[in-house]
């Protein structure tokens, strides 16, 4: 008897997820072409299961991109329930920032969807060498920009030092001297 109904539990385990990828890949439509509209920040929430996180200063680093460069890429949200799908730290910088309108893209999910493509989102971000950003800051000082690339990035000076001078990334990235974002 318990046999059968392990048996049988796992048959309707593995038609539930049939039906389950069946759907979600019946529904997915990827975007085509962007239809970047604006809307007021008040107009769109942040969902309630980004596992995202970012501390204090790589959040004041966003809202000085988003100061300097504007606002460059718009932030995915989910068409009926208003909730941000990508694009919450920006969403939040903005608000920082007083901005009255920000470029979102509509999109059409399923809620399945909605976080898998939340996850490949924050996933996808990639990463910094260290050694090809040492390489740029020392063209930024050759061509005189030092100064305003240390402003903008945020980096004091202990850490440009380490960096133009050419110090193993692994070893002087360990000191106590740097910053959350290296």
């Amino acid at each position: 008897m318990v046999k059968e109904l392990a048996v049988e539990e796992m048959q309707v385990t593995a038609k539930a997820k049939a039906k389950g990828k069946k759907a979600v890949e019946k529904n997915i439509k990827s975007l085509e072409q962007l239809a970047v509209q604006y809307v007021a920040p008040d107009s769109i929430t942040p969902n309630d299961y980004n596992p995202n996180r970012q501390s204090e200063h790589d959040f004041e680093l966003l809202v000085r991109s988003m100061r300097e460069d504007g606002f460059t890429q718009p932030i995915i949200v989910h068409r009926q329930s208003k909730q941000i799908v990508d694009g919450e730290h920006r969403w939040r910088a903005s608000q920082k920032l007083g901005y009255d309108q920000i470029p979102v893209v509509f999109v059409d999910m399923t809620p399945e969807q909605m976080r898998v493509s939340t996850l490949r989102h924050n996933r996808a971000r990639g990463s910094e060498d260290i050694e090809l950003a040492a390489q740029v800051l020392r063209d930024l000082q050759k061509l005189g920009a030092l100064d305003h690339a240390q402003d903008s990035l945020m980096l004091d000076d202990v850490e440009i030092n380490r960096l133009l001078n050419e110090i193993d990334a692994p070893d002087a990235l360990a000191g106590e001297f740097f910053e959350d974002a290296w």
